[in-house]
């Protein structure tokens, strides 16, 4: 799936950045001290963006197709235009194309006409049978039932329980989708029987049911049995990393772009944004090496923040010393023309540089881990650990946390895992070799700032602040009591 973009590749040549840049740099650094406040709500605005799902629309085309198929299953119930195929869609594509944020997009949409809607979504690498993750499906739905299956129950007698729900959900007018993310890892369940008897309910016109395949393995329908390949069929669609400076920088507009309607005021959106494209586009031409050789969309957004110290060295060299004064603690990159627009020259820098730019559910995972080191240093702690801490917060924060889950959390989870501020670790497990066929959600982990949180946290103890620019008290009050509770 490919975007389509309006902009000539001459627009971001570098002849043309440096006009770009002749013109803006006296407007760029008069308007930066002007706004230096509103810059960092905007900044605020975009962090929540990113973690608000019915926000994500990196992948429009993509998107509408896999809109169109759950249309076509959940809006027919069942009728004559549905058929099997129809009914299951598998998205392929590298790491950071944007098949997750195209889905659950396009779950927000499905909800809006159909609020009965009942989302289950399976991790494919977090369970060891079928039995455990069919266990966790039932347990996404156990809130609103009456009975669930026992946890000593076969795999026959779940999967026959499972099959009663979906019929009982479409008699009151429900409809059913099923994201199984990892999908590779599925196929290497015993059998393959939970997806044999999923793709076999999806097979029956009386349940609208429509399953979601995720993975970044483009050839593994495979490394499926030939009993299911025989029997079903998934549509297949495919989601691209940007492979031109034009589509990268459609990707980090819509990232980095305020709208209009936001609260700071259209007047300052369109100017905010203005000046996020013209920054972008004179780092196009430093970035296309990067881009050749398949960095990720998130990579790039990672040098992008903050965005006040971003636009900040847009700026000309001889035009930055009154901009230093108002945004102190950024440092110059050495190099003008680099990639990395900010230079961090320790890894305590890095830490702080990529922690500025966390969402709300990132913070609290974070939070959770620092909170279980600190209550006791040997203890064990793991993903399970994590959400256990964190759904009991939601629980009785009164609803200013009710927007998290169990899956939001999970995939907050996993994303600071791969920007490396969180790390499993055999030796973290105490030498028990068995822990190698432990699902991920059980395996030992630790965080690598739980040192910066302790300074937030005690931070946050007080009644002034003693520390500029700490992203814990932009947090709900019942958060900051939360992490403070412990220590107090």
């Amino acid at each position: 799936v490919r975007t389509s973009t309006k902009r000539s590749i001459d627009d971001l040549s570098p002849s043309k950045a440096k006009e770009t840049q002749t013109a803006v740099e006296p407007q760029l650094d008069k308007w930066l001290v002007q706004n230096r406040s509103t810059i960092a709500q905007a900044e605020n605005l975009l962090h929540e963006s990113w973690a608000d799902r019915k926000l994500f629309h990196e992948q429009m085309p993509l998107c509408d197709k896999v809109l169109q198929v759950m249309k076509a299953v959940l809006s027919s119930g069942g009728g004559a235009g549905s058929t099997a195929e129809s009914k299951s869609v598998l998205v392929l594509g590298e790491p950071g194309s944007g098949k997750t944020q195209a889905v659950d997009w396009c779950l927000q949409k499905m909800r809006e006409e159909h609020p009965s809607l009942i989302a289950l979504r399976a991790r494919g690498d977090a369970y060891a049978s079928n039995v455990e993750c069919l266990r966790h499906l039932a347990a996404q739905v156990a809130g609103q039932l009456v009975c669930v299956p026992q946890q000593s129950s076969s795999f026959e007698e779940s999967m026959e329980w499972f099959r009663r729900i979906l019929r009982d959900s479409f008699k009151r007018d429900s409809a059913v989708v099923i994201v199984l993310d990892r999908f590779e890892h599925f196929c290497c369940l015993a059998r393959q029987t939970l997806l044999y008897n999923l793709f076999n309910l999806a097979q029956d016109l009386s349940v609208r049911l429509c399953i979601i395949g995720i993975s970044e393995k483009f050839n593994v329908t495979g490394s499926l049995e030939k009993r299911i390949m025989s029997r079903f069929s998934m549509q297949h669609l495919f989601a691209f990393l940007p492979e031109t400076t034009e589509e990268l920088l459609q990707v980090l507009e819509r990232k980095l772009h305020l709208p209009e309607d936001c609260k700071l005021g259209a007047d300052f959106a369109r100017q905010f944004n203005k000046r996020v494209t013209a920054a972008l586009q004179l780092q196009m031409p430093d970035w296309e090496s990067h881009l050749q050789a398949g960095r990720q969309p998130c990579w790039f957004l990672w040098r992008c923040l903050p965005v006040a110290a971003f636009l900040r060295n847009s700026c000309a060299a001889n035009d930055e010393a009154p901009l230093r004064q108002a945004l102190p603690g950024v440092k110059r990159a050495r190099n003008a023309g680099g990639v990395l627009g900010i230079m961090c020259d320790t890894e305590e820098e890095r830490y702080h540089l990529m922690l500025s730019g966390l969402a709300e559910c990132e913070h609290l995972v974070l939070l959770a881990l620092f909170r279980q080191q600190d209550r006791s240093s040997r203890a064990v702690r793991s993903l399970s650990t994590v959400l256990h801490e964190l759904m009991a917060l939601v629980e009785c924060s009164g609803g200013v946390l009710a927007s998290h889950t169990e899956d939001s959390l999970s995939s907050a989870f996993y994303r600071l895992v791969q920007c490396h501020l969180v790390r499993f670790g055999a030796a973290l497990s105490n030498g028990n070799a068995a822990t190698s066929d432990l699902p991920k959600r059980y395996l030992a982990c630790e965080s690598c700032v739980d040192h910066i949180y302790a300074k937030w946290v005690k931070d946050c103890e007080k009644s002034e602040p003693t520390i500029a620019n700490n992203p814990l008290r932009s947090l709900p009050q019942p958060v900051q009591q939360w992490a403070v509770r412990q220590r107090s």
